[in-house]
């Protein structure tokens, strides 16, 4: 029913009950604001898109939102994983909670929940950070005016990024694997200490990403974490062992390495570590870690290994300036060494 058929009743109603002609100035003024709200507003059936996304806002149960969305998102396996685990944590939470509900002393709340379940700070920002990025999405969807986001800080720590040695690269460069799935991992791992790869970029290169560029053998590549291109001069960096093993490897197509997941190669790289004799804890991350550690131990500026790693800032890369202090350290004591021959 549209609301001029609204006023054509409402003014039979009235003269029902007695209005007479010397109520005509208010019903010619009722029909007059009706008119006006049609010319401005439309017809009642045509409400607001935005209203009405809103309202939806108010009963639109937030972790059946998140689902909704993984499932229709463009991620990567171990993303899509993350993202559903914070789903279901979010469930056992308040499973019934609308997305309009969400704020500020809720996202406090949650944060005491998860402590409770004993979650690690990191591992409580990195569920935050989901989080966030799905209200932001339902913010953009329409079904939520401002972000609870506002009043909350997401806390994390600064962790010790676990970097090999070169004594301790040598030793995982010398090891024989019995079992062939073993040796997938660790020249997987091997390859991604000489060219800083991540596993998520590992698992889907082939040897399309290597390119010929001034007669020398390019990695280019764009990263699935961030989807900045990378260019990595694989003839050159760390005298071309990652080329070596890139060669060693026969699969002409498709990916040139075949891993199971992230936690089996985790857990391989772990025993391998333990048998020679490193008790640290060595994860496939560690290989990223080293090869930019390394490459400021030898000298290699800030700059270039932020490039080589891919980062869009080098504050990101500054997560090693412990590493470089140390270099400056041993470039000092060298030139003050050649200071006193001289």
């Amino acid at each position: 029913m549209n609301i001029e058929t609204i006023l054509a009743e409402l003014e039979l109603k009235l003269q029902s009950i007695g209005f007479t002609e010397g109520s005509s100035a208010m019903l010619l003024q009722l029909n007059i604001a009706g008119q006006n709200y049609i010319h401005s507003c439309g017809n009642l059936n045509m409400l607001n898109a935005s209203s009405a996304r809103l309202i939806d806002g108010h009963r639109y149960i937030f972790v059946e939102f998140m689902y909704n969305e993984i499932s229709n998102a463009s991620l990567s396996t171990n993303t899509k994983t993350l993202h559903r685990d914070t789903a279901r944590l979010l469930k056992e939470y308040n499973e019934s909670l609308a997305i309009r509900e969400i704020t500020t002393e809720c996202l406090y709340d949650l944060e005491f929940f998860m402590q409770a379940k004993g979650f690690a700070v990191n591992t409580i920002a990195r569920h935050m950070k989901v989080l966030k990025k799905y209200i932001n999405l339902a913010i953009k969807k329409g079904l939520l005016y401002q972000s609870p986001f506002i009043g909350y800080t997401i806390k994390s720590q600064e962790t010790h990024r676990e970097a090999l040695s070169e004594k301790e690269l040598k030793l995982f460069e010398e090891y024989i694997p019995v079992c062939p799935t073993d040796k997938e991992v660790l020249l997987a791992f091997l390859f991604s200490c000489y060219t800083g790869l991540r596993y998520s970029d590992i698992c889907c290169f082939s040897k399309r990403n290597i390119q010929v560029l001034n007669n020398k053998k390019w990695i280019i590549l764009w990263m699935k974490k961030t989807g900045n291109e990378v260019r990595i001069p694989l003839s050159t960096v760390f005298n071309g062992k990652g080329l070596a093993i890139s060669r060693e490897i026969k699969r002409p197509r498709g990916p040139l390495f075949k891993l199971r997941n992230n936690q089996h190669a985790n857990r391989v790289l772990k025993a391998i570590a333990k048998e020679i004799g490193i008790k640290r804890n060595v994860t496939f991350h560690t290989a990223r870690h080293t090869f930019a550690t390394l490459l400021l131990y030898r000298g290699v500026s800030i700059t270039t290994v932020q490039k080589l790693l891919g980062h869009r800032s080098v504050k990101t890369t500054q997560i090693y300036s412990a590493v470089t202090d140390l270099t400056i350290e041993r470039e000092l004591r060298k030139s003050n060494k050649a200071a006193q021959k001289c």
